[in-house]
């Protein structure tokens, strides 16, 4: 894996531990804001805090836990209408659904038609770990938007000069005066 590949935040909990139930608080440190800033195309993000809570159930065949991440943080950007540099705070908050392993879905048949619920297949545990580090930063994509405007910046459409119309144009060619 290559540092570009590497992840902005890893922290990993092991699933029998998250499925019998976690409260966690993440804090980004500087170095790790000022990376996640740079990758987000941040000016500076000043904080980063991530409330986590997982739980377990159990359902015919497999364990699932609910990671539900509820995020905080203040971020200095470039206004998406004026260019000025701004700083506000960002929030989101999201749940993700991890099995203990990959369960087979109708959409793994060949002749089956596929649903909604098809289609909303859970993470997976890796090596009976979950990072929920990786669920923050997720949690920061909701939350961060790219184009924010600072409060009061109105986007206004630049004058267009008039087009001359078709036929003015042919009175021109034609030597009238128009």
């Amino acid at each position: 894996m290559t540092e570009a590949d590497a992840p902005l935040w890893t922290h990993t909990v092991r699933f029998d531990e998250a499925f019998r139930g976690l409260d966690l608080t993440l804090m980004a440190d500087e170095a790790r804001r000022t990376l996640i800033a740079e990758n987000f195309g941040m000016i500076e993000l000043h904080d980063l805090t991530a409330k986590v809570t997982t739980k377990g159930r159990k359902l015919p065949g497999s364990d699932e836990v609910i990671v539900d991440v509820d995020l905080s943080g203040e971020v200095t950007q470039e206004c998406g209408v004026t260019l000025d540099p701004f700083r506000h705070p960002i929030a989101a908050r999201i749940d993700v659904v991890v099995v203990a392993q990959a369960r087979k879905s109708k959409a793994d048949d060949e002749e089956t038609e596929l649903s909604v619920e098809d289609l909303d297949v859970p993470d997976v545990a890796v090596n009976g770990q979950i990072d929920v580090g990786q669920y923050v930063i997720e949690a920061l994509g909701e939350a961060y938007d790219p184009f924010a405007r600072k409060p009061g910046a109105v986007f206004e459409e630049p004058d267009q000069p008039k087009e001359p119309s078709p036929f003015a144009v042919l009175s021109r060619l034609k030597g009238d005066d128009a």
